[in-house]
Parts: C-alpha cells; sequence; structure tokens
C-alpha cells in the first residue's frame, strides 16, 4: 500500500534530519535547481559547513600565533615609590673608629622611580618550534574536517533530493491511475445508465476511484516535507520556493553501475583524518622527549632611574641603566612526570595507529556490505520495473475486458490494486537503489 512507502521514506529520511543545521543566509526567492545546483547551494550556505570553514579560518589564525611567540617580545615595566618610611640598618660607628659601636642609619630617599623597555628573544624552546610544527598539522586537519562535512553535507543532500523525485513520481503514477479510473467509471455510470451494467459495478469502481484521490492527497502532504526537508538540507530558508529541473527519468537509474575493484581505503577522507591525528600524536611524544633539553633566551634592555626626596623634584634627573645578556633554563630532575608522560604518549600513539589498521578493514567491510546492499536493490528495482510493466498491461486488458462485458468490475478493481502496489514497489525500490548507490559511492571514497 501508499502508506507503507509513506512510512519508509520517513523513516529513512528522519536519521538524516537531526545530523545537519541550516542558516538562513539568502533572502526568500524562487530557484529551479537540479542535483548539482542544490549541492552548490548547500556547499555555502549550509551551517555545518559554514561552521567548518570557520575551523579553518580558525586554526589558520593559530599558526600564526604559533609563529609570534617565535618573534620577538618586548616589554616595558615603570615603577613609582613612594617610601613612607625609609628601612633603618646597622652599620659600624666609622666616624668615631668605634667599630663595635653600632649606629642605625637610613639609606636611599623618599621617592623613586623607574622606568624599563626590554626585549626577549627565544633562540631555542622546544616547545616553541614543535608547537609550530603541530599548529600546522592541525591546520591540515580541520581542512581534512571540512571536506569531510562536505561530504556528509552532499550525502544528505543527494538522499533528500532523490526521495522528493521518488515522491513526485509516486504522484505521477498515482494520477495516472486515476485518470484511467475515472474514464472506467464515466464509462460504467453511462452503461449503468443504460442498463447495461448493475450498480455495484459503479460502486467498486468509485470506491478504487476515491483510494487513488486519497492517495494522491496524501502523497502531496508526504512530498511537502521532503522538499522542506530538502532545503533544510542545503540551508535553504523553507520560505524560499524550490523546483526541481529534473525527474527520476532523467537520472537514468539502468546506467548506473557498480565497480568495488579500483577503490582504496586512503580514498576515504576518515582515513587521511586517522593518519593526521596519528602526526599530532607523534609531535605530542616528541614534545615531551624534548622537554629534557635546555631552553635559551637573549634579552637587551635600558631604562632610567629616579631618586628625590620630594616628588617635585623626583624626575630632574635621571640615571640611565642597560643591560645585554642571555638566560638559559635547563630542567635536570623534575621528578619522574615527565617520564610517565612519555609513556602515556607512546601508549596513545599505539593506539592512534591500531585505530587506523581497524578503519582500514571497517571501511572494506562497509564497501562489501554497501555493494551487497547496492546490487540487492538494483535487482529488486529491475524486477520491480518488470513487474510494474506487466501489471499495467494486465490492468489494461482487464479494463479493455470490462468494457466488452467479459470482465466483471471485481477483476477491474482486483488489476487496479494490483497496479498500484506494482507502483509503490517500483518507486520504493527506485529510491533504495539512489540511496543504496550514493552509500556506495561514499563508502569507496568517491564523492569528494
Amino acid at each position: 500500500m501508499h502508506c507503507r512507502f509513506f512510512l519508509f521514506t520517513l523513516l529513512l529520511l528522519s536519521g538524516i534530519t537531526a545530523a545537519y543545521g541550516q542558516v538562513d543566509t539568502t533572502q526568500p526567492g524562487s530557484y529551479a535547481y537540479n542535483l548539482v545546483n542544490c549541492i552548490q547551494y548547500g556547499l555555502a550556505h549550509q551551517n555545518d559547513v559554514v561552521n567548518a570553514r570557520l575551523d579553518v579560518a580558525f586554526s589558520q589564525e593559530q599558526i600564526k600565533e604559533a609563529t609570534g611567540k617565535l618573534l620577538p617580545h618586548v616589554n616595558i615595566n615603570g615603577s613609582l615609590v613612594d617610601n613612607l618610611k625609609l628601612q633603618t640598618s646597622l652599620i659600624p660607628d666609622i666616624a668615631s673608629g668605634n667599630y663595635d659601636k653600632k649606629i642605625p642609619v637610613q639609606f636611599g630617599t623618599k621617592w623613586s622611580s623607574g622606568v624599563t623597555g626590554q626585549v626577549d628573544q627565544a633562540i631555542f624552546n622546544s616547545d616553541y618550534f614543535l608547537g609550530l610544527k603541530a599548529s600546522r598539522v592541525y591546520g591540515g586537519l580541520s581542512q581534512k574536517t571540512y571536506k569531510r562535512t562536505e561530504i556528509d553535507t552532499r550525502v544528505a543532500i543527494t538522499k533528500a533530493y532523490y526521495a522528493v523525485l521518488a515522491n513526485e513520481e509516486n504522484i505521477r503514477l498515482a494520477k495516472s491511475n486515476m485518470a484511467q479510473l475515472s474514464k472506467t467509471l464515466s464509462d460504467t455510470k453511462a452503461r449503468y445508465d443504460v442498463g447495461v451494467a448493475e450498480r455495484v459495478d459503479v460502486d467498486r469502481i468509485q470506491v478504487s476511484y476515491n483510494n487513488v484521490v486519497t492517495d494522491i492527497e496524501t502523497q502531496i502532504r508526504v512530498l511537502v516535507y521532503t522538499m522542506q526537508l530538502l532545503k533544510f538540507q542545503m540551508g535553504m530558508p523553507q520560505e524560499t520556493k524550490l523546483t526541481l529541473t529534473e525527474t527520476v527519468q532523467d537520472l537514468n537509474v539502468d546506467s548506473f553501475i557498480s565497480d568495488t575493484i579500483d577503490y582504496q581505503v586512503q580514498d576515504r577522507i576518515e582515513y587521511s583524518i586517522q593518519t593526521t591525528q596519528i602526526a599530532l600524536n607523534e609531535l605530542n611524544l616528541k614534545s615531551k622527549r624534548l622537554g629534557y633539553l635546555p631552553t635559551l633566551n637573549a634579552y637587551v634592555n635600558y631604562g632610567y632611574n629616579y631618586f628625590a626626596s620630594t616628588f617635585g623634584d623626583l624626575y630632574k634627573t635621571g640615571y640611565g641603566a642597560s643591560a645585554l645578556g642571555l638566560s638559559l633554563t635547563w630542567p635536570i630532575f623534575a621528578g619522574t612526570e615527565r617520564l610517565h608522560q612519555i609513556r602515556e604518549n607512546k601508549i596513545t600513539l599505539k593506539k592512534s595507529q591500531n585505530d587506523l589498521d581497524y578503519l582500514s578493514q571497517q571501511i572494506k567491510l562497509d564497501v562489501t556490505n554497501s555493494n551487497t546492499q547496492y546490487l540487492n536493490n538494483r535487482s529488486r528495482f529491475v524486477t520491480q520495473k518488470t513487474n510494474m510493466g506487466l501489471t499495467q498491461g494486465i490492468y489494461d486488458r482487464i479494463v479493455l475486458k470490462f468494457e466488452q462485458g467479459v470482465a466483471t468490475s471485481l477483476d477491474v478493481t482486483s488489476a487496479e490494486s494490483d497496479l498500484k502496489q506494482a507502483q509503490v514497489d517500483y518507486v520504493q525500490a527506485l529510491l533504495n537503489t539512489l540511496i543504496s548507490k550514493t552509500d556506495l559511492d561514499k563508502a569507496m571514497g568517491k564523492i569528494k
């Protein structure tokens, strides 16, 4: 029955809806798009894709941030001190020659001030240099993540697009049935009026006609939803009028082929992402190992110091001071913390390498499963397409016999019911084939 197809479509697409968002970056308008246009629009406006592009821009800023750590750093430090009570010290009484006697004295001035500018330059710092390399690798990871988001968006849009075309085909076939039943019903009423047909014949065909009308109304409501879902996956405002310029006949499903010979696991973006993750883990391990090395920095500074007993005289005379030097920090021993951190990073690296091997096997299994599903669905599609043609021929002959008086209205309604079911099975097999072909292309890494 038609309701089975509707339920299948809604369940099939509900898994797509939750994963993708929408951003209203385009004013509502009117568009006539094919599949390529829908994908192009989605790659420009879909929320996850937009955010993934922002993540790429964010990673570029992180690379610049890491580079900035290697550039000179300039600081200016200033101070102003009011010594409310100068510190008292005891010194020998040199003036009287009695060195055993201690007298209290105060050194310094009530007011003091200083300003110093200093330039620091890292000469060797393993964290800085590895951080720069890691930020570049992370930038590549964000690019690959962006690519994966693009692929997922292409798949989601493609599946939603096929669902719309399948529903449009269902409506087209149902309207064809309605036109056939309308003619049969009109002819039967005319024959009843002249006493050739019975009232039961009119009622039976009327019931079938009413069911087809209701089915079309239901299909139209499902079509509205699938169109809204397509716009949602594209990031298109729901108020926008979208018309598809293709039909299922334009897809030429009969020409689809299945070739799983030339694919490589490396074609999958997930494989590339995992190799990048391994590179990041290797850098983390290297960073911990190089943590035993010293850090060397150079600096140069220049400044002035001011002293006075009163604030008004403070800045009358300044005394310059400058220094040029190197600073070395070498963590000789910091407990066993770093040793265990190195071992932890080795374990993490090994796990990521194991994950890559597991991912390779998972991709191979995914391709096998997707190819099996596609071949099964394609076989059903070919069979259901043939069956629909056969049931159409049976229905036409039954109607002709009914008009000639050698078949009953029960035969007509039974043939119409078989035709309707064959059409539903055909459209469902068509949608299954299109979606499983999309899944197969994604599994083999053909969707870029």
